[in-house]
């Protein structure tokens, strides 16, 4: 029964620390680049601030408007 065993040679056991290490490093790829994503509360500032200055930009953008384009007539 022991001879029916295979046995893993040198260069095998060495092949599979590369591909482990390589996993790995992969693995550790990854994880930076998820940590590097913004937050939900990055994400919740940034939609509000650009919520504001967009209706502030709105209301001067259409007071401008009205005051240039209106004739006094109504």
């Amino acid at each position: 029964m022991s001879e029916e065993r295979e046995w893993l040679t040198l260069r095998q056991i060495d092949q599979l620390r590369v591909d482990i290490a390589s996993v790995e490093s992969g693995q550790e790829f990854l994880m930076h680049r998820v940590n590097a994503l913004p937050s939900a509360s990055d994400l919740w500032r940034a939609a509000t601030l650009i919520g504001l200055i967009g209706g502030v930009l709105g209301i001067v953008g259409m007071e401008w408007l009205h005051r240039y384009f209106a004739c006094g007539s109504i």
